[in-house]
């Protein structure tokens, strides 16, 4: 059940709440890592969206809300590890985006670590720069350098500004 359809629904107000939003999202993974589909005219031929894909990412964003609106969530590692644990879900593909952005607060900046591998995604690879800068996660500066030559001038404007900012 997605009842978490529409980006400006439902926001999780209680860590019970953002768990199970966190768990209906890692319901839609597929169990094996699914082919990027072919580009789309639609999306300036950037490749199609999978239904799961855009099925978990207004639960990611509602997540994201949550901590903005109930800043006390942010204090509960279980609950940002959960978030994580979506994050991490490299099946759920560009589902994941919301769920890295809603990481990024100071709070949840142990779990730096764990995102930086996704550097070298391009379905999430901005998402993770700009989630290390609201972290103020310094010492990735090696590790976001190749997105300088990312073919999206968005992803190597984060990249520079992360860069200049924590030059290592």
């Amino acid at each position: 059940m997605v009842f978490f359809n529409a980006v400006n629904g439902f926001v999780p107000a209680s860590e019970e709440q953002v768990l199970a939003a966190c768990e209906e999202a890692l319901r839609l993974a597929p169990s094996e890592w699914p082919p990027t589909l072919p580009p789309s005219e639609k999306l300036w031929g950037a490749p199609e969206w999978y239904s799961f894909e855009r099925d978990a990412w207004p639960i990611g964003e509602s997540v994201r809300r949550a901590f903005s609106q109930h800043p006390d969530l942010k204090k509960r590692t279980s609950l940002i590890a959960k978030v994580a644990e979506v994050a991490t879900c490299r099946n759920l593909r560009r589902g994941r985006q919301s769920f890295i952005m809603a990481m990024g607060f100071v709070a949840a900046g142990q779990y730096a670590s764990a995102l930086v591998p996704f550097l070298a995604d391009s379905d999430v690879a901005g998402q993770v720069i700009h989630t290390l800068l609201k972290m103020r996660m310094a010492g990735y500066a090696s590790a976001v350098a190749p997105l300088l030559q990312s073919d999206k001038n968005w992803i190597r404007r984060l990249a520079r500004r992360y860069i200049e900012r924590y030059p290592s």
